[in-house]
């Protein structure tokens, strides 16, 4: 059944930035959006495409990788819903150097960038909440960075692991709709070391496989391995 699009100025689910506009300036987000629905596994931004729209992830889960020339792919971030992509592409000419496609069924609202520029440029109040969103964002790459480059194996899946709980599903048991895949591209490790060490994981009690779902059990041990330096 087709989704049903909604209106800006009637939208319950804002971002925050968004939040901010008033009643005019949301029917001019209105007139240059549109939203697609997304099945799992479909391209939502391709590397390389131009950058004419701002994203919001309206329903769903997403990713946001790099493709590498050898076919590998590292997931930078992972996008919940509430999450507006593009923003670091404002006031360039470049093209997209990333990759977003659906973990999941998603929405998604495509808003013209011209546009989101010049609200910026209108309102005070939505161009500070889109430099918190930066913000948030260059804390999480940062985050990211050093995982990968300082961390061990186990450091970097146990971040992946708190990420999750804390970032994403806002739960200690969530479903599967990150593949093993997924999980070893997003730890920076092969899936050979990320089957591995899941498995060391379970089998040290701090997580468990239940019915298509991870199950976090012990929070404090994967907050200790992120810790560790060897």
């Amino acid at each position: 059944m087709a989704k049903v699009e909604v209106l800006c100025p009637d939208c319950k689910q804002k971002s925050t930035c968004f939040r901010q506009l008033d009643e005019g300036q949301l029917q001019v987000t209105n007139k240059s959006k549109v939203q697609i629905h997304y099945k799992k596994g479909e391209t939502i931004i391709k590397q390389g495409s131009f950058v004419t729209h701002v994203l919001y992830i309206r329903e769903g889960l997403a990713k946001l990788y790099k493709e590498h020339d050898d076919g590998s792919s590292l997931i930078y971030s992972l996008l919940p819903a509430g999450t507006l992509v593009g923003l670091t592409n404002l006031y360039t000419h470049a093209t997209f150097g990333f990759s977003v496609s659906a973990l999941s069924s998603a929405t998604v609202c495509s808003i013209d960038r011209e546009v989101v520029e010049q609200l910026i440029t209108e309102n005070g109040s939505f161009a500070r909440s889109v430099i918190e969103a930066l913000n948030h964002e260059t804390k999480n790459l940062r985050s990211k960075l050093v995982s990968l480059t300082q961390k061990p194996l186990r450091g970097r899946l146990a971040d992946t692991l708190v990420h999750l709980v804390r970032d994403v599903f806002e739960s200690e048991e969530f479903p599967y709709k990150l593949s093993r895949n997924d999980l070893a591209e997003f730890s920076g490790m092969s899936m050979m070391s990320m089957v591995r060490t899941i498995q060391g994981f379970i089998k040290e009690g701090y997580i468990r496989e239940i019915e298509g779902k991870l199950q976090v059990l012990d929070m404090g041990a994967l907050e200790r391995v992120s810790l560790e330096n060897k």
